[in-house]
Order: structure tokens, then C-alpha cells, then sequence
């Protein structure tokens, strides 16, 4: 009867994932039904087995860990650097030409006592203006004109019509138009009184300021960089500080090229601060990628 336990349960684990063949797994059942001690060390054998924990596999897990992160932010990075190049394009495609004046370029007609409207020839696909009291003379509103295509506008705008507004100040005043021509010439007047024409719509520095302020944060981060070397834990911290300005001065160059004057600085700094954030959480990730490659390296030796 012993031998016959002993040979029943060397058989069991092959009977319980029922690899063996018929007769053998009637032999074993009918065992089964006679043994009780067999019986329970069958039902022993169905139950899963806890994987118990020892110093081996400690690092197998940890580096199995780490391949599943790695996977998850390799997805990411990828994800994140597509947007980057889909918003580089259309930061580029969107760019404003501005159109030089003629006489063609735009047409106002009074409307009511005070009130005009400013139409556009067709090759105009956007404009601004900006409605103001002359500073240097009462009873008169200053109204700049800005008009200008880009290339976006030009391959996917559905709407190739003539754009037109209408203007109207706040008091009963008459209107001077000038024109800005945003390529260093003088303002042209295009209606009303020339008393302010001469005058010269300079660019915005402003952003080329920031751009100077993030390459010196970029270079003292550097610096300590160099200087931490044999301090790896603030080291870390130091490249994740250092990719930001180094993102900005990217997304600088992207949208405003070399250029460091903006003639429409609230939309460059809103391109510019989006671009250089997605640009800063891409290579966050590449940063941690390459980390968990090393540390995987390190486990793997």
C-alpha cells in the first residue's frame, strides 16, 4: 500500500495538468477513492502555489518592474514628441506674412456719421485693429490696421472671400486709419487725417528677452552640472531643471527662428510656453528611459 502512495503521488502532477494517458488516470481515480491521504494531497496539488519570494527572484521582479515602466514611457514619449512635431508645423505654417500696402490691399467706407468699415482684399486671410483717442489731438480715435496671410490659411482655409469690419468709436469722433505695414516702413494713413502719419510701429523685444534669460538659466545649470559630478543624486535634479530652459530655447527657435523682435508677441509666447512645455515633459521622459536602461544594465551584470 505505501509503494503504491508513493508511485500514486509522483503520478499526481502529471494527473493534475492530465498529462498522462487513460488508463493511467483510471488508476490513479481509483486510488483516489480508497486513499484519503492521497486524495488530500491531490487537492494540495490543484490549489495554485504561492511563488515565495527569495533573493533570486527579488531581482528578477524588479527588472521585469522596470521593462513594463520603460514600455509605458517609451508609448509616451513617443505620443508626446508626434504632438511636438504636429504643433512645430502648424506654429510654422501659421506664421504671419504681412502684406505690404497698396491701394488694393484694403478699402474703408464710412458708415453713419462716425462709424466705417474696413474691407480686405481676398488675399487677406486674417487682420487685427486697435481703436484708440489721439494723443496728441481731441476729438479724434486713432484706428492701426494690421493684415497679413499665412501659409496655413492659404492650404486649408475653406474661405478665400473678401473679410470686412466695422468701426465704430465710443464717442461721436472722427476716425484716422493707419495702416501698419509691420516691416520697419512708416505707418500709412488710409483714411481721415494724416496728422499722425511718419510714425514707425517698432517690433516687440520682449521675447527675445526671455529666450537671453533661458539661455543663461540653461548655462548656470550646466555649470552645476559639471560641478556635481560626484553627487548623482543632485545631479538628477539638476539635468530635470536644465531641460526646461533648454526646451524654451528650442520652442524659441522653432517659432520665431532667429529673430529676436515679434511683431505679434502674444501669439508667439503662447506658442513658444505650450511647445516648450510638451518639449519639457518629452524629454522628462527620455531622461527617465535612459535612466531605467542603466539601472537595467546594472542588474543584469
Amino acid at each position: 500500500m505505501k509503494n503504491e502512495c508513493n508511485i500514486i503521488r509522483d503520478i499526481l502532477p502529471l494527473y493534475t495538468e492530465h498529462m498522462v494517458c487513460s488508463d493511467t488516470a483510471e488508476l490513479v481515480e481509483e486510488h483516489l477513492r480508497r486513499c484519503a491521504a492521497c486524495r488530500k494531497e491531490y487537492e494540495r496539488e490543484r490549489k495554485p502555489q504561492a511563488i515565495q519570494v527569495t533573493e533570486e527572484s527579488a531581482p528578477l521582479r524588479n527588472l521585469k518592474k522596470k521593462m513594463a515602466t520603460k514600455r509605458l514611457q517609451t508609448i509616451a514619449l513617443t505620443a508626446v514628441f508626434v504632438a511636438v512635431l504636429l504643433i512645430s508645423a502648424f506654429a510654422v505654417l501659421d506664421a504671419p506674412v504681412y502684406a505690404p500696402y497698396s491701394e488694393e490691399l484694403l478699402t474703408v467706407t464710412p458708415i453713419g456719421d462716425h462709424g466705417i468699415q474696413i474691407t480686405f482684399d481676398a488675399r487677406v486671410t486674417d487682420f487685427n485693429y486697435r481703436i484708440y483717442p489721439a494723443p496728441d489731438q481731441e476729438n479724434l480715435y486713432y484706428c492701426d490696421v494690421e493684415a497679413w496671410s499665412s501659409l496655413w490659411d492659404r492650404w486649408f482655409s475653406s474661405d478665400n472671400g473678401q473679410q470686412s469690419v466695422v468701426v465704430s468709436p465710443s464717442e461721436p469722433y472722427p476716425i484716422t486709419v493707419m495702416y501698419i505695414p509691420n516691416d520697419g516702413t512708416e505707418n500709412i494713413c488710409v483714411y481721415g487725417d494724416a496728422g499722425d502719419e511718419g510714425r514707425i510701429t517698432l517690433p516687440r523685444l520682449s521675447l527675445g528677452v526671455y529666450q537671453i534669460l533661458a539661455l543663461i538659466a540653461l548655462g548656470i545649470t550646466t555649470i552645476i552640472w559639471l560641478a556635481t559630478g560626484k553627487k548623482p543624486a543632485i545631479r538628477i535634479w539638476v539635468e530635470r531643471a536644465g531641460l526646461y530652459p533648454l526646451s524654451y530655447a528650442v520652442s524659441y527657435f522653432i517659432v520665431c527662428g532667429f529673430h529676436r523682435t515679434s511683431y505679434a508677441p502674444q501669439r508667439d509666447f503662447f506658442l513658444i510656453f505650450f511647445l516648450s512645455f510638451l518639449l519639457y515633459c518629452g524629454l522628462l521622459l527620455a531622461h527617465n528611459i535612459w535612466r531605467i536602461k542603466k539601472e537595467m544594465k546594472e542588474i543584469n551584470r
